[in-house]
C-alpha cells in the first residue's frame, strides 16, 4: 500500500505537466510568430575628452528579431520579443577619423502589449533587458557589463497587398542607460542614455497579419 502511494506521488509532477500541456494547447494554437530582419542604428555609448574629444558607438548593424504574439481582448495582444544585432564598435574622433575597437553583439528580451490602430497599422510598447557581448574584454568592456533594462516603442505597417503574403515593415526605438564597471574605474559616475533605432521587413509564416 505504501509503495503504491509513493508511486502515485512520484507521478504527480508528470501528471501536472501533462495537464498543463493540455490546458495550454488552445493558447499555443493562437500564438503567432513573426520574424524580422533589418538594420539598427545606435547613439553614442561613451563621450570623452582624453587627448581630444571622441565618441564610442556601435556601427550600423544588421538586426534580427523573433516576436511571439497572443491575442487578448481586441484590439490588444500580448507580445514577447527576442532580438540580436552585431557590428563593430568604433572610436570616432573630432577630426572625423574613426577606428574599430572590437566586435560587439547586442541581445535583448522584451515583453509588452500591442494595439491594432488601423487594419494596416499596429503599435507596441515593450520593456525588457539588453546585454552587450564584446568579442574581447578590453576598454570600456574589460570587466564585462550588466544587464540593462530598456523601454521600447514599435510600429508595424502591413499594407493589404503585403499583408496577404504575411509581410510587413516594423520601425522600433528603445532607450536604456549605459555604464560599465570599467567606466566607473575610469571616473565615470553617471550612466549615459543610449538610444537605438531599428527598421526592417517582417514575415508572419502561415497566416496573414
Amino acid at each position: 500500500m505504501r509503495s503504491q502511494a509513493l508511486r502515485r506521488v512520484r507521478r504527480l509532477p508528470t501528471l501536472a505537466l501533462a495537464a498543463g500541456a493540455v490546458l495550454a494547447a488552445p493558447l499555443w494554437g493562437q500564438v503567432g510568430i513573426t520574424v524580422a530582419a533589418g538594420v539598427r542604428y545606435s547613439t553614442v555609448l561613451v563621450h570623452d575628452q582624453i587627448g581630444g574629444a571622441f565618441d564610442v558607438r556601435p556601427a550600423l548593424a544588421p538586426a534580427f528579431a523573433v516576436t511571439a504574439s497572443l491575442p487578448l481582448d481586441p484590439p490588444w495582444s500580448a507580445v514577447a520579443v527576442a532580438d540580436f544585432s552585431t557590428s563593430d564598435v568604433r572610436r570616432e574622433d573630432a577630426d572625423g577619423s574613426s577606428q574599430a575597437i572590437t566586435r560587439l553583439s547586442q541581445a535583448t528580451l522584451g515583453l509588452g502589449l500591442r494595439r491594432r490602430l488601423k487594419p494596416w497599422l499596429s503599435g507596441s510598447v515593450r520593456v525588457g533587458v539588453l546585454k552587450y557581448f564584446p568579442s574581447q574584454d578590453l576598454g570600456l568592456f574589460q570587466d564585462g557589463g550588466p544587464f540593462f533594462p530598456f523601454a521600447q516603442a514599435a510600429f508595424d505597417v502591413a499594407p493589404a497587398p503585403l499583408s496577404r503574403l504575411g509581410l510587413g515593415f516594423e520601425l522600433s526605438a528603445d532607450v536604456h542607460r549605459f555604464i560599465t564597471d570599467a567606466l566607473r574605474v575610469e571616473g565615470f559616475t553617471d550612466a549615459r542614455v543610449v538610444g537605438r533605432i531599428a527598421g526592417g521587413v517582417t514575415w508572419t509564416p502561415g497566416r496573414p497579419r
